[in-house]
Order: C-alpha cells, then sequence, then structure tokens
C-alpha cells in the first residue's frame, strides 16, 4: 500500500490573517502532529493566498518566511489551480517525492471569501473547517466551524449553523503576539529615560497606507512633542514594510509640502490629503545609539527623532505607553499587551480605502471611479459602530477612536489626553487585557483540525495534474 500524507491546505490572504492567523495555527499543527492517526506517513502544510483588496502584495514573502510551512501557492498560482486545475511544481514535488505518494488532507478557512476554501476543497476532495470572528458564508459546506467565542458562536446559531456543527476555540490572534525579549531592555537599549512616555506609530501595512498615513502620524507626533517633551516616539514596522517603502514615503510627503508653499490650499482642509510632515531616513551604524534594535531613524527638521524597528516588534509595542494606530489586526495584538491606542481612521482619501465587492471595482472606472467609491466608503463606515478589535469584542468603546476628515491636531489631542493622564491609561490597559482573552486558541483550532482529519479520513487525492 502506498504511503499517504496528511495534507493541511490553509486559505488566508490579509496581513493580519497571515501573520495573527497562519503562523499560530501552523505553529500548533507541528506541535500537535502526534495526535495524526498512524495511517498517515506526514504532515504536510500549504498557506494558498487567493486574491484579496486588502492584500499587500508581500504575503507569499512572509507566509514562506513561517517555520515549518512547505509551501506558499500565490494569488495567481491559485486562479491557475480553481479554474484549469493545475498544480504549482513545487506543491506537486511535495507529493510526489522519491515515491508516488497519495494525499489526503483537510482545508481549513483562515480568511477572505468563503468561496475561495470551497473551490480548492472541491478541487481537492478534501473535507474542509472554517474559523471564524464573525459569520460565514456557504456554511452547509465546511465539516466544522470554529468560532472565536460564545458572542460569535450565538451569530452562527442565528444564521442556521446547528450547535454540533460549531466549536468555541477562542482568539487566535492574540497567539500570534510573540515575545521577543524582556520590553523594559527595550527602552534602554533606545535610550529612553526612565521618566519619558513611549509611544508607537502604527501607520499600517499596505504602500497606500505608508505614503500617505506615516507623514500624518509624523506630522501628530511633531505635535505631541512640543506639549509633552518628555515623549520619545518609535515605529516597530510591520513585516510586510520595508525600509524603502518608508524612505519613498518621506520623499514623496516633501514633494506634496513643496508644492503646496506659497499655496492657499493646506493638506487636510480644502487641499484634500493628510497633513504631513517629512523627515530624512538615517540607517544606524552598528556603534550607534539604538542600533542594536533600531535599523534606522527618521530626523525631523524640528528637532523630533523617531526610531524605525523593523524587529522584536511585539517587545517594542509592550513597552510603550500609548500607541496610535489604524484600525486591523494590531488593534487585537495591542490589547492583548495592553497597550492603550488611539485608533485613527481618517476618511481625508476616502478612495484610497480597499473594499470588498462591486464597489472596489467599480472605484477604479475612470471619471466616475472615485466619486463611488467615496460614497461607498462612507457608507460603509457609517455601518461600524467599532473598529478597534478590543472594542467589537467588547461592544463599547474602552481605547478612543476617532474617525472623520481628520487633521493631525485632533489625533494630537485625544494622545496628550492620555500621555498626561496615566489613571486612565492603566484602566484601559486592564481592560483592554480582559476584552481580548487568553492564548491557547491555536493548539485548540489544531487540535479540531487534526480530530476532524482523522475522523473524516480525508479523501484520497492523486497528484497526478500537470505540474502548473
Amino acid at each position: 500500500m502506498k504511503p499517504s500524507r496528511a495534507a493541511i491546505v490553509i486559505v488566508a490572504n490579509s496581513p493580519g490573517e497571515v501573520t495573527g492567523w497562519a503562523r499560530p495555527l501552523v505553529s500548533g499543527l507541528r506541535a500537535s502532529e502526534e495526535k495524526m492517526s498512524s495511517e498517515f506517513g506526514g504532515l504536510t502544510v500549504v498557506i494558498v493566498l487567493p486574491p484579496c483588496p486588502f492584500a499587500t502584495g508581500n504575503e507569499a514573502e512572509v507566509a514562506r518566511l513561517i517555520p515549518r510551512v512547505d509551501a506558499v501557492v500565490t494569488p495567481s498560482e491559485y486562479l491557475r489551480f480553481v479554474m484549469l486545475g493545475s498544480i504549482p511544481r513545487r506543491v506537486m514535488s511535495l507529493a510526489a517525492g522519491k515515491e508516488r505518494m497519495s494525499w489526503r488532507g483537510i482545508v481549513v478557512h483562515l480568511g477572505g471569501d468563503h468561496l475561495h476554501s470551497i473551490l480548492i476543497a472541491r478541487r481537492l476532495g478534501f473535507p474542509a473547517v472554517a474559523y471564524s470572528d464573525r459569520t460565514i458564508k456557504f456554511q452547509r459546506q465546511f465539516i466544522r466551524v470554529l468560532a472565536e467565542d460564545s458572542r460569535v458562536a450565538r451569530k452562527l446559531q442565528q444564521k442556521g449553523v446547528p450547535d454540533e456543527k460549531i466549536d468555541i476555540v477562542g482568539n487566535l490572534m492574540i497567539d500570534g503576539v510573540q515575545s521577543e525579549g524582556d520590553p523594559e531592555g527595550v527602552r534602554d537599549i533606545l535610550k529612553v529615560a526612565e521618566d519619558a512616555l513611549m509611544v508607537c506609530l502604527l501607520p499600517g501595512s499596505r504602500q497606500q497606507q505608508i505614503q500617505h498615513v506615516l507623514p500624518f502620524f509624523l506630522r501628530v507626533a511633531e505635535i505631541v512633542k512640543k506639549f509633552c517633551e518628555s515623549a520619545e516616539f518609535v515605529i516597530p514596522l510591520s513585516p510586510f514594510v520595508s525600509l524603502d517603502m518608508v524612505r519613498s514615503a518621506l520623499d514623496e510627503a516633501g514633494n506634496r509640502i513643496d508644492k503646496l508653499k506659497g499655496s492657499t490650499k493646506r493638506i487636510g482642509t480644502e487641499g484634500g490629503g493628510l497633513e504631513s510632515t517629512s523627515g530624512t531616513l538615517h540607517r544606524l551604524a552598528g556603534t550607534e545609539e539604538g542600533a542594536t534594535l533600531a535599523s534606522a531613524v527618521i530626523e525631523i527638521p524640528e528637532g523630533l527623532r523617531v526610531f524605525v524597528v523593523p524587529k522584536s516588534r511585539y517587545s517594542v509595542m509592550a513597552a510603550c505607553d500609548l500607541a496610535i494606530s489604524m484600525p486591523g489586526s494590531v488593534t487585537a495584538e495591542l490589547g492583548y499587551l495592553g497597550v492603550p491606542t488611539v485608533v485613527s481612521i481618517p476618511l481625508n482619501l476616502p478612495e484610497e480605502i480597499p473594499l470588498t465587492g462591486i464597489f472596489e471595482f467599480l472605484g477604479r472606472l475612470p471619471v466616475i471611479g472615485k466619486p463611488i467609491k467615496r460614497m461607498a466608503v462612507r457608507k460603509a463606515l457609517a455601518r461600524i459602530e467599532f473598529t478597534a478589535l478590543p472594542n467589537k469584542r467588547q461592544r463599547r468603546f474602552i481605547t478612543p477612536e476617532i474617525r472623520g476628515v481628520l487633521t493631525a491636531e485632533d489625533v494630537a489631542i485625544k494622545a496628550l489626553e492620555l500621555l498626561q493622564d496615566a489613571v486612565a491609561r492603566d484602566r484601559i490597559s486592564v481592560e483592554l487585557k480582559e476584552a481580548m482573552g487568553r492564548p491557547g486558541a491555536a493548539d485548540r483550532v489544531a487540535s479540531v483540525v487534526l480530530d476532524t482529519l482523522n475522523a473524516t479520513g480525508g479523501r484520497y487525492f492523486e497528484p497526478t495534474e500537470r505540474p502548473g
């Protein structure tokens, strides 16, 4: 009898899903491999990245760095597979090797349109399970639904998902927060004074966010520094953002500012866009202050410096007294770490905000596209009561959110209120940690996935298709 491999096909597409959900799940699966039935000859983990309007374009590169991932399927390869059945050559090689192996497996949906996972499961003949932090589509096509908490479970039940199909597993996002060292050591390395207030700026992961929001947050930092001289600033870079992207954003901001000199228009008001501050990105040499942690520093003419840290992201975040961020998975990470956060949702450039569905495509049409996109974004956000994930979980404002057509002063005022109120920061920190719950979801999800695989046996899949 031919040896068989168990293939775990993880479907994820946006930055938060790749690092916040897929990464901890892979770790949990590898730690639980002994739970696999003896009839399987090994475990192969493949991450599939369908197309996504929220993607950065760097998801495949980041996914390949996840330890013990055997293969990553890019969006274009995914499309060839679902349309033509063409399997990427490197995935085929995992099945072939020296001996021809037949596969059985399971599809795990972690994000994006549920239809992607259904199409993959049908092509492969595998059963499928879905992890959900809200509700799901095509629920009848999934053999099990893994709910983040009892709140999500109730929503699923209201949508007709049978109780026996639901497992409450916890919040995968907080399992993705990995500690890379002592947060107190961060301040020592960066030479931040003991009585200083450390603020991290988190402008996002996508190129459009870095281009527009990074210079805006630097302007916020400038204002905060004027009224709180002890404040120090740091940018823990997303793994999807490079120093070249940061330098490009600073250069573009400088060009925008130069063009507006002498003009009656102001960025952020009738001139459109977001207020900006530019600066110079200076790479740190090994002997320079902070170089053992930060790889660069942004120097601003007004005397402000902002350290740029590409690694030890969570240690840096945990060492901060306050964060200023965009919405997204980072608000869950900050919540688990207990870092009070001013969540900023600027609507100054609504046409730059990605959407799912038809409005994203209509927004690309010439002439009429931008007005349609602006209208769709504003209507979509009007229906969203909370954007920070801890606030969503508790259905109340634990940490502040500020949205609308914003000036840097709007955000700076809210940040200064918290920096000047240690009691409020301590209260928010405690409530954030309570809202996000405890780690352990990755092990529970892995356990359900492997138990389901063992119970169903998967379906034998002979990878005889021609390689893509």
